[in-house]
């Protein structure tokens, strides 16, 4: 690897670590949002339009650009099995938001759950930061 591509291979990473998650943290928050909003709709080209008029498919649709933006970003600096891994960390940020926002309960499981994919994205992390 080239100087010039380690150097932006390890400015990648923060992408990767913080806002990959927070982009899907978001993204999910913005769905749940989005299908309170559209509880109760029939689908249909009714369903349809008051999907596009909701300013919360309107959020939804601006952070999956962003999101997608980051992730070339990412991808155009890092190996796919090297950045794919650390977006699981989403899904521990989503049993978190689920409870402190959403007043969902979290269960053994769920925690277990998390658990193993911090472990996981960690051993899988380390794996990749050895020469």
């Amino acid at each position: 690897m080239t100087a010039a591509a380690l150097t932006r291979a390890r400015a990648a990473r923060p992408l990767v670590w913080l806002a990959m998650p927070l982009m899907a943290l978001v993204n999910q928050y913005l769905a749940e949002r989005t299908a309170h909003v559209l509880l109760g709709q029939p689908l249909g080209l009714g369903w349809l339009g008051a999907a596009i008029a909701s300013p919360w498919v309107q959020a939804w649709i601006g952070c999956e650009i962003v999101t997608l933006a980051i992730w070339m970003v990412v991808l155009s600096n890092l190996s796919l099995s090297a950045a794919f891994p650390m977006t699981a960390l989403g899904y521990v940020l989503v049993i978190g938001l689920g409870w402190t926002l959403l007043g969902e309960p979290v269960t053994l499981a769920e925690i277990i759950g998390g658990a193993a994919i911090l472990a996981g994205v960690w051993l899988l992390g380390e794996g990749e930061a050895k020469p």
